[in-house]
């Protein structure tokens, strides 16, 4: 190739040579003898490894008698470009592992296949073209068929709940003798509670949530209770005995975590729901009926 010196498979280009020439070791790129470069591997004092073009010297090539310039780094044995003095100079020594592999390592995989490993070590790396390790690492399959599930964080499944609303007022029947409970929605929601109850022992709770998202669809018909469910404003929730759950520890489904949103659903207005999030832990409590923003969960 034209403007590029070459060694064997070394190049210097040209932008090399200039940079040389200015240090007074251009006779090294052209292949002119320079006093300024020790002779052989002896003379340079060192043996490199790997591919170190700088590692260099003057003298014959174990390859070739004729060159004016050699190496003395471990590439040079592979390369054939080695000072003749190489092998004396810079004896090679070969790889040594030891004989016993480390334990095996833990499966990758904590459930289902994976992949393990064990290594071992290397006692001495080679140097000056010596032969070089050989694996030091081995792999194989693994498989974790009894895989456990782990345990779900503190409120994960009341996290999933949708808490059903009514007013309060239609949950006023269990003091009001003048309450008539056998109408419209309120006749089932009783029958439901008087043939399914649990007989829950806790007496009601109650919690404040903010409403954090309302559907455009509490808001389609003025006259009803859905229309007072507004954006950023707080609901008094209240959990009846008779609606309390055995399976779930006594308590009403969809009743919230603290300080986490969750979703809540009026039962009586078709597409009327959103989120909400609980801004305090329960208590026996009961929310004022006549509060526009009370509710029962059902």
């Amino acid at each position: 190739m034209s403007g590029v010196t070459q060694f064997g498979s070394r190049r210097v280009l040209p932008l090399a040579a200039v940079v040389l020439a200015c240090l007074g070791l251009i006779g090294a790129t052209t292949g002119e003898k320079s006093d300024r470069l020790p002779e052989g591997c002896r003379g340079l004092g060192q043996c490199c490894q790997g591919k170190n073009n700088t590692c260099r010297g003057t003298g014959s090539r174990m390859n070739d008698a004729n060159s004016s310039v050699c190496f003395c780094d471990s590439a040079c044995v592979h390369i054939g470009d080695c000072c003749s003095d190489h092998k004396e100079v810079c004896e090679s020594v070969d790889c040594v592992l030891a004989d016993d592999w480390d334990a095996w390592g833990e499966c990758s995989s904590r459930c289902g296949p994976g992949i393990k490993q064990r290594e071992r070590k290397i006692l001495q790396k080679a140097l000056n073209g010596g032969k070089e390790c050989g694996p030091t690492v081995e792999k194989i399959a693994c498989d974790r068929t009894s895989c456990k599930v782990a345990r779900a964080p503190e409120g994960y499944e009341e996290l999933k709940e949708t808490g059903k609303i009514i007013p309060a007022v239609f949950g006023s029947w269990r003091s009001s003798k003048v309450y008539n409970p056998y109408e419209d929605i309120r006749k089932n929601l009783f029958e439901h509670y008087e043939t399914k109850s649990e007989d829950s022992s806790r007496p009601a709770y109650c919690m404040k949530f903010e409403l954090t998202e309302v559907r455009g669809s509490c808001h389609r018909v003025t006259d009803l209770w859905s229309n007072d469910l507004r954006k950023g404003s707080t609901a008094c929730v209240e959990c009846q005995s008779m609606a309390m759950k055995k399976q779930l520890g006594n308590r009403c489904k969809g009743h919230g975590v603290y300080l986490k949103e969750t979703r809540w659903s009026a039962v009586t207005v078709p597409g009327c729901h959103g989120k909400w999030t609980l801004q305090t832990r329960p208590e026996n409590c009961q929310c004022d009926p006549a509060h526009k923003l009370s509710f029962v969960l059902v």
